[in-house]
């Protein structure tokens, strides 16, 4: 997690505790760079970290779903940093 995304987090986390019935999946993604099976793994892994995240701040485990994508659904163009870096991310869906 990044120091950036720790306030986000955080009302995330608000947001989950008023809506405490409501289902969400944290979706992991990355950039192409690297083998499809290590993608997938660190995909993983970066969802379960902001799940872990949550779920210590207290939000419910039992609402929340974790997926990895790997490199399978970019938002922006791999081909440049500025669209590698876009698509490193993790996505919280409703």
């Amino acid at each position: 997690l990044t120091n950036d995304s720790i306030a986000t987090l955080n009302e995330a986390v608000k947001i989950m505790k008023r809506n405490a019935d409501d289902k969400i999946e944290i979706a992991g993604h990355t950039d192409s760079m690297g083998n499809d099976e290590y993608n997938m793994g660190l995909s993983e892994r970066r969802a379960k970290a902001v799940a872990d995240y949550l779920i210590a701040h207290g939000a419910n485990a039992s609402n929340i779903s974790v997926k990895g994508y790997g490199e399978t659904k970019p938002v922006a163009d791999n081909g440049t940093e500025k669209g590698r870096a876009a698509n490193r991310r993790v996505e919280l869906r409703h």
